[in-house]
């Protein structure tokens, strides 16, 4: 698998420790391969003195590949080995202007450099696929061969047969990539729809682009809803810092409550007034009985719901099948505690309400759910008021501008028009979708509009790859895999690699080898962020305008390149130079720069610039219940309660019509929705969507996150566990329906009985630690296995896929 690859030990520094750089100015090293887990005894460690370091400025990619949340200072020692890195206290990192933190992934940022694992030189596949066999080629056989044979798939078989397979959204994919698409001449870029694309979608459909559920002013907010957001584990600038947790226990020192609706107690709920643990899928049903119970308990804003809400009177009457007793034996809530909540929610005012991903990409009717959360919020008179959904202060402007920073234009218009699109009133290319993650005809421009994520269409990747098995409605014949792992990424592995073997060219990019390159033509070698000076980023605070670049901490690995270059070597070879500034990044650089004031040289020299305010200026309190302008693009200038924009209208699949009332279907195995089912398979399964120690399924390989998180781990109930002789710490056989995994048992007195929860993504080894990965299909560690990957049963709107099954237990012999 490894052929070309070299190995490369590191273990030095001792990021866990950072905080003593505040104070002392010193940095902590630890002594090689010293690890408590190994040894039974505290490392050793001596202090260095920072002064005699050098230091650059980048952003940390740890949260994603292409992120500018982070601004980290990166300190090099004497000898130009990058040992300590730590956030940029003028940058408003995390708690803001003056903090030095970062998380655990942003403290283990050095390893991905150092990392014994990373891909070396291209790679040109010699055996069959799925074996593993590569040769190392050069860089000009790479790209030749691959715009060789996407040019011989264009002219055989139409420009649309090629997709871009993407990760979570990635500016060098989402920009440069479908900059490169368009130019191709194919809108097949392949999303993942695990994505917080899905939520925001179902909220602009409900409640409109410019409102919000989730409270700005969170001092203000006497009652906060924390429906489904892993807030203690996601990426640090969105749901942790979303998530608030020093705000919060602020807030709660002067009089704030909060509900948590999650399946399992995590560190946040444990705080909480009132803490849900709602079976995984049926967030939808407990939605409409809180609906029903607001309504009928009278405990909704009548001003508002007279003004500003369309067909009111028709979700009033729809939701009166939906009681509590209704959903009670759905949600494994009971019908006292939904009613609780419910009246929470109709009399605590301001109320704000935060969801997450496993309410709303995760579950088979994650729109309908979705907009039931923003409807709650609407009815009960929530938004845009002080402490209530939206509503936040306003910025100072910016002190130099900085409009066109990250922002690299896709050359929409280059996609073509064909006689189908004519026909069926469609921008261009969208008949050539070849499974619309959003509806053809909501991927409109003037209707894509809505969406704040897209400005291009996109396919969704899970149906995509599987129109290379199906043929429907035409196979895909070439896929770019940039950045993501395939087998880890979406549901049902085995599925996904029949497809790749069937594929008639697959070539991947990435920073180490995952188990999708096994099936690949070729494989290319991505550096770091902290290998090239690519990506510029801005901040606009009360204190002052930030503006950094990434400066280059070492050279590139062997004949790594950027992820930004690949997509220009590709245009250059296939004859759109022209639309790629000739094959030269750092032109658009100076294209984004120009309005700053500031040079490329400049900024690269520096690293970052910080212009402090001194005009006095300062937040200012908004103008609040502008209903007219939050509203002003939904039908009759009104929240949807009866959603006239997707009612009767083809979903994404063209096998039926949305609705235009909620609707709720269940997970596809369920206890209460297949009984039958159940029988055999008693409890249900579900995993995280981040956690704090990995970027999805990536960094199980870097030491410091390894050595906290070693084993492919479930949480299970005591009670549940000795009820099948599985003890703490023992392999457990999960089976469901569609595939079986094993994993090591942990005990966790938080989580319901009837509900196992694990992590997906362990096929990283970490060599260091002498930790082995695991395989992707059955008999390995992949949650994914377990999961339904039935077409089906995609929402219709906008193609989330369950992430719960049912499954039974046992304690692994193997």
């Amino acid at each position: 698998m490894s052929q070309g690859l070299t190995r490369r030990r590191f273990f030095e520094g001792a990021a866990s420790l950072g905080a003593l750089v505040a104070l002392s100015g010193c940095s902590p090293k630890v002594s090689e391969s010293k690890n408590l887990a190994d040894t039974g005894e505290a490392p050793e460690i001596e202090m260095v003195n920072l002064d005699e370091y050098e230091v650059k400025h980048s952003w940390c990619y740890m949260c994603g590949p292409a992120k500018v949340l982070c601004s980290t200072l990166c300190y090099l020692n004497p000898e130009g080995r990058w040992t300590h890195v730590e956030g940029n206290p003028v940058a408003g990192n995390n708690w803001g202007y003056g903090c030095k933190s970062l998380c655990a992934k942003g403290n283990s940022a050095m390893q991905t450099l150092y990392n014994p694992a990373r891909i070396e030189y291209p790679m040109k596949r010699v055996g069959e696929k799925g074996e593993g066999k590569f040769e190392r080629c050069t860089w000009e056989e790479a790209v030749e061969g691959i715009a060789a044979k996407l040019q011989e798939i264009k002219d055989q078989y139409g420009p649309e047969t090629f997709a871009l397979w993407s990760p979570q959204e990635c500016k060098f994919v989402m920009q440069m990539g479908r900059r490169f698409l368009n130019v191709f001449g194919t809108p097949n870029y392949m999303h993942s729809a695990i994505c917080q694309t899905q939520i925001t979608s179902s909220r602009e459909l409900s409640i409109g682009t410019k409102a919000d559920t989730y409270p700005y002013q969170l001092n203000k907010t006497k009652l906060l809803v924390n429906w489904g957001v892993n807030g203690e584990n996601a990426d640090m600038n969105n749901n942790v810092d979303k998530a608030n947790p020093y705000r919060r226990f602020e807030a709660m020192d002067n009089g704030l409550q909060f509900i948590d609706i999650r399946p399992m107690l995590d560190p946040l709920a444990t705080h909480a007034s009132v803490w849900v643990p709602v079976r995984p899928g049926t967030d939808g049903a407990l939605a409409l009985s809180i609906l029903n119970v607001l309504i009928e308990e009278d405990l909704y804003d009548h001003d508002f719901c007279e003004s500003w809400c369309n067909g009111f009177d028709k979700l009033a009457e729809h939701v009166k099948q939906f009681p509590p007793s209704w959903a009670a034996p759905i949600t494994g809530i009971s019908e006292e505690k939904i009613t609780e909540v419910a009246r929470m929610m109709g009399t605590i005012k301001p109320m704000g309400i935060m969801y997450g991903n496993s309410a709303g990409d995760q579950s088979n009717d994650g729109n309908w759910t979705c907009i039931c959360i923003n409807l709650i919020a609407a009815i009960t008179g929530n938004l845009d008021v002080p402490g209530g959904g939206g509503a936040g202060m306003k910025m100072p402007e910016e002190l130099f501008d900085c409009s066109k920073i990250n922002k690299i234009p896709t050359l929409s218009d280059r996609l073509p028009a064909c006689d189908e699109d004519t026909a069926a009133g469609l921008a261009p290319s969208r008949s050539k979708l070849v499974a619309p993650e959003f509806p053809r005809w909501w991927q409109n421009p003037e209707t894509w509009a809505y969406t704040k994520f897209f400005v291009d269409p996109t396919s969704a990747a899970n149906r995509g790859i599987q129109s290379v098995l199906t043929g429907k409605p035409f196979p895909l014949r070439a896929v770019f895999a940039h950045g993501t792992n395939p087998l880890s990424q979406t549901r049902q592995p085995k599925l996904v690699a029949e497809a790749l073997k069937k594929l008639d060219f697959y070539f991947v990019m990435d920073t180490a080898w995952n188990p999708s390159c096994d099936y690949a033509d070729y494989v290319l070698p991505a550096c770091t962020r902290y290998e090239d000076s690519c990506q510029i980023g801005s901040r606009n605070m009360p204190e002052g305008t930030f503006i950094g670049i990434e400066q280059q901490i070492a050279e590139p690995l062997g004949e790594s390149r950027s992820d930004w270059r690949i997509y220009l070597d590709l245009a250059v070879k296939l004859g759109f130079g022209e639309d790629f500034w000739n094959g030269d990044l750092d032109e658009l650089l100076r294209a984004q720069l120009e309005p700053t004031g500031f040079t490329l040289e400049e900024l690269r020299e520096k690293g970052y610039v910080f212009v402090e305010r001194t005009d006095g200026a300062k937040p200012m309190e908004p103008t609040y219940q502008n209903y007219e302008e939050l509203f002003e693009k939904l039908p009759n200038g009104k929240v949807q309660c009866y959603n006239e924009i997707i009612g009767g209208m083809p979903n994404n699949r063209e096998d039926g019509t949305l609705g235009f009332l909620p609707e709720y279907s269940g997970p596809p195995e369920g206890i209460a929705e297949t009984p039958e089912i159940a029988k055999e398979y008693p409890l249900i399964f579900t995993d995280v969507h981040a956690h704090r120690l990995s970027v999805h399924s990536y960094f199980g390989n870097l030491p410091y996150m390894r050595e906290r998180n070693r084993l492919p781990w479930v949480k299970i109930n005591p009670a549940t566990a000795q009820q099948y002789g599985i003890e703490d710490g023992d392999w457990m056989k999960i089976e469901s329906p569609h595939g079986w995994v094993k994993m090591v048992a942990e005990y966790f007195e938080g989580i319901s009985p009837e509900v196992v929860m694990g992590k997906r993504g362990w096929w990283q080894d970490c060599e260091e630690l002498g930790e082995p990965g695991y395989e992707c299909f059955d008999g390995g560690s992949e949650v994914n296995n377990l999961y339904d990957a039935t077409i089906e049963n995609f929402d219709g709107f906008h193609s989330a896929m369950a992430k719960q099954t049912l499954v039974k237990i046992s304690k692994w012999e193997g």
